[in-house]
């Protein structure tokens, strides 16, 4: 399902003038919020961790050291009890949770997700649990642009801003880095840099990080040393830097969702998943203390450059490890700020290894973690200019400028290559949502070509058939007047069309075989393509039909242009009535809803059955179908078959469980 997110251009007739004000002037008011609600979310930590450390886990340090492993169970089964019966929402990260309101509701956020987005994360962060504020504090930040857009009626493409204005006061607030904030509402969030958006949203982050120092106080969190780089091949040493990260961001990534479906598969209740997830993280805790909670004070001695190589490596993959297993436990937490652990842990090992061959190549390694932290965030959040102007602000080095964007560019792209998912959108894709957003979208490349491919089996013709006989069954096929021509071992080698027939009709005689005449294949198209690059080759190569072979060189069809057009078409109004089902859906339960992803073997009860007989109950609606590792947009005479991987929305959200093993029930025999 894919969704393009509509965003307003500030009205700036004088007729209008008051509109533009009006929202300048509520972006000002979620930016006061945000900044307020990054300062509670800071108290609740501390009190969090002063109760659950303090408290608690003084008293199990009196029987047993080892008992203190507990602690960050105990804090995730209390999330794990929030999000399962009060606000689902909490649960995860924070972003995926507003992109999907974004996407699916017009921006429309819960209330009750800003009380509960800070108590949940506050107690896993406070219990130890590996994750960060920044996910959290966005959310609650945009929970209010959201709820006071609701409150007043606004329509969704400002309520959707007022959730961008408060994800950038939030940001903005708990790194101190207002432009780093404003970058991360429109780069991440609205994903556009429209002057209609850019405005309130960077006002937004100025006012949340003026509340913020005003109360709290101000400076950089992640201050170095004053580096310079003096090495003249530094840069260059930076780009491979950004590569490596780039592979570390795409593991981060595919961590985080194979955690998550690790534990979603476990058929043991919620709350014993927590358990396991915290014991895990408790354990890592006894043997590596700095991978758990958020890590600023061990980031910081890494950027001094004090911390060895050995402890460097044993961080860097401890902590990618206790983050996995927190988010997929179900803690609430961000992954903005793990990443900038885990990034600066291998950029510091990469300086140190460079230092260890000879400190002429680095002699200030803890410049490298500097660009790794960067590196490491926008490949795997695909926010390069987040990842820079943030860790210039954290660290208030402007010096360090040159570095960190080689680092960070080229990380972005080289992730670019291996995924178009970021650790922020893979599970929206995954379930069939793909948010396409600003000005230059192209919607066909969220559809497969696979969805467009026809056979020929049926209109092959020999490549010694005569013209005349040819032209016949052409005229046979006037809603389609195309025929593929094979040669003696039955391989396609072109293909003719009536057109081409009446065109060399004066020409020809009428036993000349269709061999001599037909069109050659100009290019092939890969089933691994999309629709875009179709169309983009039929424009090329002036042609309306093309082969398609898999990725071992079989034909598995042919796309027509006809075909690519119509299936785009049919892709689009499916969507939109999906989207306005699902909002539907919503309203009538008055709760937002959760997806499920049913995996559908051989003995499922859903297998071969088509979507229109599913004997659905009235509160599931099948979103998408994921085949062959394309994504399937159903429809009523769509058949489930093994291997299939349908995604489901369910709402209300306690139904899910029940839904999920009524799907996942096997056929009666």
């Amino acid at each position: 399902m894919s969704m393009v997110n509509a965003l307003p251009d500030l009205p700036l007739e004088r007729q209008h003038q008051w509109e533009t004000i009006m929202i300048l002037g509520l972006a000002m008011i979620t930016g006061v919020a945000g900044g307020l609600g990054a300062i509670l979310f800071r108290l609740m930590i501390a009190w969090a961790h002063a109760v659950l450390v303090g408290d608690i886990g003084l008293t199990l340090a009196k029987s047993n050291t080892v008992l203190i492993a507990v602690v960050p169970a105990i804090g995730i089964v209390l999330v794990n009890l929030i999000s399962h019966y009060l606000a689902r929402e909490v649960k995860g990260h924070g972003v995926p949770q507003i992109l999907e309101a974004l996407a699916l509701r017009g921006g429309k956020i819960r209330p009750r997700v800003g009380i509960f987005g800070i108590i949940a994360p506050a107690i896993t962060i406070g219990a130890g649990g590996s994750v960060g504020r920044e996910g959290p504090i966005a959310l609650i930040g945009a929970s209010f642009g959201s709820s006071m857009g609701q409150a007043l009626k606004l329509s969704d493409k400002y309520t959707s801003l007022l959730l961008a204005c408060g994800s950038a006061a939030g940001i903005g607030a708990t790194f101190n880095a207002p432009i780093a904030g404003g970058f991360f509402g429109l780069e991440i969030i609205l994903g556009t840099y429209a002057m209609g958006a850019m405005v309130p949203v960077f006002l937004a982050s100025v006012t949340g990080v003026t509340v913020f120092d005003s109360i709290m106080g101000g400076g950089a969190i992640l201050a170095t040393p004053p580096y310079h780089v003096i090495n003249h091949f530094a840069l260059l040493f930076m780009m491979g830097l950004g590569i490596l990260t780039a592979l570390v961001g795409f593991l981060y990534t595919r961590g985080l969702t194979a955690s998550e479906d690790f534990f979603d598969r476990m058929k043991v209740p919620f709350w014993v998943k927590g358990v396991l997830g915290g014991l895990f993280v408790g354990v890592a805790g006894l043997l590596l203390p700095q991978v758990l909670g958020v890590g600023y004070p061990t980031m910081h001695l890494a950027l001094d450059g004090r911390i060895v190589l050995g402890s460097l490596a044993l961080l860097f993959v401890g902590k990618y490890l206790a983050t996995i297993v927190t988010i997929g436990a179900g803690g609430s937490g961000g992954v903005f700020a793990p990443s900038l652990f885990i990034g600066g842990m291998f950029g510091g090992l990469f300086g140190a290894v460079l230092h260890g061959i000879s400190a002429n190549l680095a002699p200030h390694p803890a410049i490298y973690a500097v660009a790794g932290m960067a590196a490491l965030f926008a490949a795997s959040a695909q926010a390069p200019f987040v990842a820079i102007t943030i860790l210039l602000e954290i660290t208030g080095d402007y010096h360090l400028t040159a570095p960190v964007m080689a680092a960070a560019s080229v990380s972005y792209l080289v992730y670019s290559f291996l995924t178009r998912d970021s650790m922020y959108t893979v599970k929206l894709t995954r379930r069939g949502i793909r948010i396409l957003r600003g000005n230059d979208v192209r919607p066909t490349e969220s559809v497969s070509v696979m969805a467009a491919v026809e056979s020929y089996r049926d209109r092959q013709i020999s490549h010694t058939m005569p013209v005349h006989e040819a032209y016949s069954l052409l005229l046979a096929r006037f809603e389609e007047p195309w025929l593929v021509v094979v040669n003696q071992v039955q391989q396609p080698v072109g293909w003719i069309t009536l057109e081409m027939l009446l065109r060399l009709d004066n020409q020809l005689g009428q036993d000349t075989p269709v061999g001599r005449v037909a069109s050659r294949w100009p290019a092939v198209i890969h089933s691994q393509s999309s629709l875009d690059d179709a169309l983009r080759m039929f424009g090329l190569y002036d042609v309306d039909i093309l082969p398609v072979r898999d990725r071992h060189g079989q034909m598995v069809g042919v796309i027509t242009e006809k075909s690519a057009i119509r299936v785009y078409h049919a892709s689009t109004l499916t969507t939109i009535d999906t989207a306005q089902k699902i909002r539907t859906l919503s309203a009538t339960q008055a709760d937002p809803g959760t997806f499920i992803e049913i995996p559908v073997t051989v003995r499922s009860k859903i297998v071969h059955h088509a979507v229109k007989n599913l004997a659905l109950p009235s509160v599931a609606l099948v979103v998408s179908v994921k085949r062959d590792g394309h994504l399937v947009v159903p429809h009523g005479n769509t058949v489930i078959q093994p291997g299939d991987q349908v995604t489901v929305f369910v709402a209300p959200s306690d139904q899910a469980d029940k839904v999920r093993r009524e799907l996942s029930q096997a056929a009666e025999t």
